[in-house]
């Protein structure tokens, strides 16, 4: 064979090798976009725009598109006191473990009813000593500690109960049914998506915040 033959043989091993590789490629790329499609992404930030079903939210690693359906679950955080907190209540709260082992709390939201068991539980976070529960309200007391007036909590889940001191000046807000009339620009929200094969995300339901 001529060296000019070896060169052009040698070429189309090359150009098959490659196109096989291309192929390969082509076919993880898809799996990881079959993999993810499905799957609810959370995405929280700042809405910039509102066109239609299409809703823009800026969101700490860049801004994010999402789309709105007629099945979308819009609620909204309205500020609640202290007095409002009620047995039957659904709520979660994020409370600091103090040195006696009681907890006391800084922040409170009372969940929508149709968000009733929503991450039921009494589990660590992040933060030192810190905890979240997700409980069922049993009973209110009014009480006083350290000078400090406030209610305790006496919070009942499926594994147990734990009971929360709740000062007078912790941020407190009840979730309620709302609509797209509350999306608005600057308005900020937590939304959770469900994305598709081809990327697109879809808001399964959206929660904007109260006075934030």
């Amino acid at each position: 064979m001529s060296l000019k033959g070896e060169t052009m043989k040698i070429s189309y091993i090359l150009t098959g090798a490659l196109a096989a590789l291309i192929l390969v490629a082509g076919i993880s790329r898809l799996d990881a976009q079959v993999g993810t499609a499905g799957k609810p992404v959370n995405i929280r930030g700042k809405i910039t725009a509102v066109r239609g079903d299409d809703l823009s939210v800026a969101a700490p690693n860049g801004e994010t598109h999402v789309k709105l359906s007629d099945k979308t679950v819009i609620r909204q955080e309205v500020a609640i006191k202290l007095s409002d907190i009620a047995p039957g209540m659904y709520l979660g709260t994020t409370a600091e473990k103090q040195p006696d082992g009681t907890f006391r709390a800084s922040e409170v939201h009372v969940f929508s009813e149709d968000q009733r068991g929503t991450g039921e539980g009494h589990r660590p976070m992040d933060a030192p000593n810190t905890t979240m529960t997700n409980a069922n309200v049993e009973k209110v007391e009014d009480v006083a500690v350290k000078d400090v007036k406030g209610r305790v909590i006496a919070l009942k889940y499926k594994d147990g109960e734990v009971k929360v001191f709740v000062p007078p000046d912790v941020p407190m807000v009840k979730r309620v049914i709302g609509s797209r009339e509350a999306l608005k620009p600057v308005a900020e929200v937590s939304v959770t998506a469900v994305q598709g094969a081809d990327g697109t995300m879809t808001a399964t339901q959206i929660t904007v915040r109260a006075g934030r």
